[in-house]
């Protein structure tokens, strides 16, 4: 790594530590909720009621928050500089990485965003509300892994990061 420009290395370092948050995020994923699991109010009821089913609860909304930050305001924005641009307001470098396909699309990611809030900023009592809200953090595990993976393989390929 020490060939790399700081530019390079430092995004490096930003793609190695979303390496890592997106295992652990799939990893709990999996052990909220394993393959094969009814999501609905009833397991979600008993979920809470258990001290580990809630500490799963807890560290997966605190790890899809987590990756989240670190893609929308530190990957992308190092992603553009070691690319040769300027990073812009956090809309703006949205619009630009879903234009060179490495997220599906911006709306998308704003959906997400505000989701992050509503998890990490306001506690929902109500689990008619927890419920969806969960399912949708579910689903954005998968575009948070393929925005990364999307932006590894431009890393490896096109910028001769090693990973």
């Amino acid at each position: 790594m020490s060939e790399l420009s700081p530019e390079l290395r430092r995004f490096s370092q930003l793609l190695d530590l979303v390496r890592k948050e997106d295992a652990r995020l799939l990893a709990v994923r999996d052990r909220l909720i394993p393959k094969g699991t009814t999501v609905n109010l009833a397991w979600l009821e008993a979920t809470i009621a258990d001290d580990v089913g809630a500490d799963r609860l807890e560290a997966f909304s605190s790890r899809f928050s987590r990756m989240q930050d670190t893609v929308i305001d530190k990957l992308i924005p190092q992603l553009l500089v070691a690319a040769g641009e300027i990073p812009m307001a956090a809309i703006d470098n949205l619009n630009r990485v879903e234009r060179l396909n490495f997220i599906s699309s911006t709306d998308t990611w704003i959906e997400m965003r505000r989701l992050r809030n509503r998890l990490v900023h306001e506690y929902i009592d109500d689990l008619s509300e927890m419920l969806p809200a969960l399912k949708k953090a579910y689903a954005f595990t998968d575009e948070l892994h393929s925005a990364y993976k999307a932006i590894a393989d431009y890393a490896h390929n096109r910028l001769g990061i090693d990973l």
